[in-house]
């Protein structure tokens, strides 16, 4: 960052009273700059043993297989935004009170944190192919194309929802995802 987005002039890191770490400082204004983690929303989509996956029309992994996901807008609620993106990228209406919570990561290398969640509907809606979602599948543990995965190091997040679809058991995942692997803590729900 080199310039205020309030007033044009020069920024510059300085040590910020308070803060533990130094921030980006208008030189003129006095406007601190925050480098905040952007915040991610991704849903499982069960119907019976099978999830829904599309196949990304777009960097970055383009045709390989994800769920669907994307930003979270600034005046939404992460469940907001995960009925939002399930329907941008594939014309799957389920309402945001449906959404329950998967997995909390923090992904450190790319400053980013991902709220996933899952919904459980009776039967398969219909799908619209976009920009976003060139293709669907609906798939088991069993039948998932491992091999084409989009992001690889979320392998172990997605073993684990299959194994809760196969008992009905769930849970919640907290965790942190670096360059080199992931790590995870399974939170199991009461019941």
């Amino acid at each position: 960052m080199k310039f205020c987005s309030e007033c044009g002039s020069a920024v510059s890191l300085q040590a910020v009273q308070g803060d533990h770490r130094k921030r980006f400082v208008c030189s003129d204004c006095g406007t601190t700059y925050y480098d905040n983690p952007r915040v991610l929303v991704a849903t499982y989509v069960c119907v019976g043993k099978k999830i829904l996956w599309i196949k990304r029309g777009i960097a970055p992994a383009q045709g390989s297989w994800a769920i669907p996901g994307g930003y979270m807008e600034s005046d939404e609620t992460p469940e907001d935004a995960a009925s939002r993106e399930l329907r941008e990228e594939t014309g799957v209406e389920v309402q945001s009170d449906k959404m329950m919570l998967v997995s909390v990561s923090s992904i450190l290398h790319m400053s980013q944190t991902h709220l996933v969640f899952r919904c459980h509907l009776d039967t398969t809606p219909e799908t619209t192919c976009t920009d976003e979602a060139v293709d669907f599948g609906w798939y088991t543990n069993d039948d998932l194309p491992w091999a084409d995965l989009a992001f690889k190091s979320i392998e172990p997040q997605i073993r684990q929802v299959y194994r809760w679809l196969d008992s009905g058991n769930y849970g919640i995942r907290i965790g942190v995802v670096d360059q080199d692997r992931s790590h995870y803590k399974n939170y199991p729900l009461a019941k």
